[in-house]
């Protein structure tokens, strides 16, 4: 003899397919230790492939909304966030992969400041800032606030921003390359209008 689904049943079903779908699209988890570990030796001793072993240990291009477990972590990559800086401008590619991978646990003031640092990255290397952001775009769907990041800096001098604004906008159009040319385009088109 058949049973009818009783609506709890139904309900029961659904509830199941609904945790189950949750499961394959939640947030990723992060390795806190690891990556304070690793985030140690990078500050310590900066290199290549320390960067790329922080990379192995962040999210691909998903941002990761529960972060209660890694605020020393993250506390620890902003008080020493200038040393990835300093790699960052002098070109090391897995160091600019690195500033851009860390919005995926970058808030707050640790956001700000990492927006600041990709958009310095401007005037450095304009290539390898499109390329990564295009590569991180999804983590970004708001340019202003790294094309922009100057503007805390110039405050009320007008010259200044303006001085900064142009110098951004020629970095850029220093970048040829036919598969960066939207992007590149996109962000001129913010800028101007900053």
């Amino acid at each position: 003899m058949k049973r009818p689904v009783t609506p709890f049943c139904a309900f029961a079903i659904l509830l199941w397919m609904a945790s189950a779908g949750n499961a394959q699209t939640g947030s990723p988890t992060v390795n806190w230790d690891g990556l304070g570990e690793a985030w140690n030796a990078y500050y310590t001793a900066p290199s290549e492939e320390g960067a790329a072993r922080m990379l192995g240990l962040l999210p691909g291009n998903v941002k990761i909304l529960d972060i209660k477990d890694g605020f020393l972590v993250i506390n620890s990559i902003y008080d020493h966030l200038s040393v990835l800086e300093g790699e960052m401008y002098s070109g090391r590619p897995n160091a600019i992969k690195l500033g851009f991978r860390l919005h995926t646990v970058s808030y707050g003031a640790f956001e700000i400041a990492l927006n600041k640092v990709l958009g310095n990255l401007i005037a450095f290397n304009p290539k390898l800032f499109l390329e990564e952001l295009s590569y991180h775009r999804n983590l970004i769907p708001n340019l202003e606030p790294i094309l922009g990041s100057y503007l805390r800096d110039v405050g009320t001098d007008d010259v200044a921003r303006e001085l900064e604004k142009k110098l951004r906008i020629k970095s850029l159009e220093s970048v040829e390359e036919k598969s960066l040319k939207s992007l590149r385009n996109e962000c001129i088109k913010v800028l101007k209008k900053l």
